[in-house]
């Protein structure tokens, strides 16, 4: 009995290293004892810090969500932690490890007699079967991100999305970090980096770091991966809470196996869970971090604990450090939830906190709109007719595109029946059979479950409609402008599925595997069909064909000799070198390859450009015009440029001595190396 016990407490862990394995032999076909032993320092630390804070709890309801608790919980409490020494500590990320790994140790030795006293968390088989189900369906997902990179007549397709080369490269920026001094914006070096949605990034630093893998086999072999299979413990950790650990397996499943709305056949990608949570990869550390938050809001409520509660705001503040979008999306919601259900305090104490609650969320709404720094947060409807033909515009051609867009474009009838057709677009595009679903399986539960339970996916679905259809355009120039109105909708999908999925299993079977054999073969066969979804849907997930990107090797592709360019600067350069591309690097190519600071960076992908961007741009442009050595030296010392790709494209006045001095050529792709001054 003894061995049966420890052998569960271990077969989690040593399933979660087998897959970061994995992932990483897929993206190096390679993998050493150095990288394993990563792994499995990572993996303790995660769950070393998430047993301290389990330990701390000493919950029931713990206990119900096991090691896929314990480690979402420990890897949010370490990574966030690291994030803050990263950006406060000029030890550089290495000595920050070490001093995370000494605390962990510390904390593991003060609570030992608790740990002692309710014993290790078991792994119930439901909790192991989570952990396989979201590893084995992250690796189906990023099967195109792992596959090996392909060269066509010359040309090497990434088959990712473009914003792909800006995580890679805030990878290698904290992987260098020595403080937040260290840490500049990719555009423009010496200029601080807005932090703020940054901390996924952390343990991918780590992993590049103790792993040796390139920031681009690190985005793709962990940072990516990681994000899908913590959503699968998050939706069971979640669930296990309000159903039970086989409902919350159910749970798991939905959220990472079965199709989204798109994949289901309604047609729009820009509203696909799938297609945005890859592309925004913080999504998937963002709502990872807000389950924690609501399993201690909902689970405060209706235990009529007051620590809860303060635990669900402290998670929801890591939220901020993962996805801003999530975290807005929750902010409202969360403050005032407690307002309403929180039963412990009398009805009248409730509405004159949710008065308050109400002015603190205004103030704060209006300070950060006053800092400029913030996009436009504004309830007045005006976007609500762009963002339609923006959606009209995402569609793929079939029978949705031409409906909505003879609703809205040709017959346009009264402002009331296009809203009522707006919000069905929207709901259908995002939630598929899983909006029809939730109105069937929410009815049945209601009576079974606490009030905090049954209304939160409610007044979350509220909440996105809320937002996708009151929210002003962001004028601001800060991201895109309908950031705020669109990106919520991966929070809200993954509610819903996961509520949803947990809440039908429960009505049907209870929280146990069902005893007759022909529904237990139903429960096999409907395992098996949904282990399909990933692989019928993997392939080209980050394309955009109504976009008119249909193909990696369309948006996605880079000449050959640029990315030996890249590479051979990575290779011989230091961490603290400034490079630049003469060419200005429009997609953060050439500065994710590199893994180096560009002196300046022209693209138009987190805003507009500011106006030291245009100065730098047209500095540059003097300096290709030179044509004296001595200003060519000059300049490259004062702006502390050490690297310079040349594009054939890109044409130079410099003289034949200093054409001549190149370090690498390759297809007429010159790099050109600059002592320091």
């Amino acid at each position: 009995m003894r061995g049966t016990r420890i052998g569960t407490v271990f077969l989690a862990p040593l399933a979660t290293v087998f897959f970061l394995c994995l992932w990483h032999l897929r993206v190096s076909d390679a993998i050493g004892i150095q990288a394993v032993a990563a792994y499995v320092l990572l993996t303790l630390l995660f769950t070393g810090y998430g047993r301290i804070f389990v330990s701390l709890l000493r919950e029931d309801f713990v206990e119900v969500g096991g090691f896929p608790l314990q480690l979402i919980s420990g890897y949010f409490i370490f990574n966030t932690f690291l994030f803050v020494l990263t950006v406060l500590s000029p030890l550089g990320m290495l000595v920050n490890i070490a001093i995370m790994s000494c605390v962990c140790v510390a904390g593991l030795l003060l609570v030992r007699r608790r740990m002692a006293s309710i014993g290790p968390v078991q792994n119930h088989m439901a909790c192991l079967l989570a952990i396989v189900v979201s590893g084995i369906a992250a690796t189906i997902w990023v099967s195109d991100s792992q596959a090996p990179l392909v060269v066509q007549d010359g040309m090497v397709v990434f088959r990712t999305w473009q914003d792909s080369f800006i995580h890679v490269r805030e990878i290698s920026e904290f992987a260098q970090a020595r403080g937040v001094s260290t840490i500049h914006d990719l555009r423009l070096a010496g200029a601080p980096a807005p932090i703020y949605h940054f901390a996924s990034y952390v343990s991918a630093a780590t992993v590049s770091l103790l792993s040796s893998l390139s920031a681009w086999e690190t985005y793709s072999g962990f940072q990516l991966p990681f994000g899908i299979f913590l959503t699968g413990l998050a939706a069971f950790s979640l669930i296990a809470t309000l159903f039970g650990r086989w409902p919350a397996l159910a749970a798991a499943m939905a959220v990472v196996l079965l199709p989204d709305a798109f994949h289901q056949g309604f047609g729009n990608r820009y509203l696909s869970y799938s297609f945005l949570s890859q592309v925004n990869l913080g999504m998937l550390y963002g709502i990872s971090c807000a389950a924690i938050a609501w399993i201690f809001m909902i689970e405060g409520c209706r235990r009529s604990k007051y620590a809860f509660l303060i635990l669900s705001y402290v998670f929801l503040i890591f939220c901020l450090f993962y996805k801003a979008h999530v975290f807005v999306a929750n902010a409202f919601l969360i403050l005032m939830y407690p307002c309403v259900f929180f039963t412990a305090v009398r009805p009248r104490i409730r509405l004159v906190l949710g008065v308050f609650a109400i002015a603190l969320f205004v103030a704060v709404i209006a300070l950060s709109q006053a800092t400029g720094k913030v996009p436009l947060l504004r309830l007045n409807f005006s976007s609500t007719g762009q963002y339609v033909v923006d959606l009209l515009n995402a569609f793929d051609n079939g029978v949705f595109k031409e409906f909505y867009t003879r609703i809205f474009l040709v017959d346009q009838p009264s402002k009331a029946v296009q809203g009522f057709y707006a919000l069905a677009m929207i709901s259908l595009s995002t939630f598929g059979v899983w909006l029809l679903a939730f109105g069937v399986a929410a009815p049945a539960a209601r009576k079974r479950i606490a009030p905090a339970a049954f209304w939160f996916p409610v007044v979350v679905l509220v909440n996105y409609l809320v937002m996708a259809t009151g929210l002003a355009y962001d004028n601001r120039g800060i991201g895109t402008p309908d950031e705020m109105i669109n990106r919520p909708l991966v929070w809200a999908y993954f509610v819903i599925a996961a509520w949803t999925a947990g809440a039908s299993y429960f009505v049907l079977f209870g929280n146990r595997v069902p005893a007759r054999p022909v529904e237990r073969l139903g429960i096999v066969v409907a395992t098996v069909m949904a282990m399909s979804g990933p692989l019928a849907f993997n392939q080209n997930l980050q394309t955009f064909p109504a976009r008119k990107m249909a193909s990696y090797a369309e948006f996605n592709a880079a000449p050959a000799c640029l990315v030996e360019a890249s590479q051979y600067i990575r290779t011989h350069s230091n961490a603290g070198d400034i490079i630049q591309d003469s060419a200005n690097d429009l997609k953060f190519m050439v500065t994710a390859l590199a893994e180096r600071q560009s002196f300046v960076i022209g693209s138009q992908l987190f805003g507009k450009t500011s106006k030291p961007v245009e100065e730098r741009i047209a500095a540059l442009a003097g300096f290709m015009a030179m044509n004296d050595a001595g200003d060519i030296q000059r300049f490259a010392g004062e702006t502390g440029i050490a690297w310079f790709l040349l594009r054939p494209e890109n044409k130079v006045a410099w003289p034949d001595k200093v054409l001549n001095d190149a370090k690498f050529e390759c297809g007429g792709y010159k790099v050109f190396h600059f002592s320091p001054a």
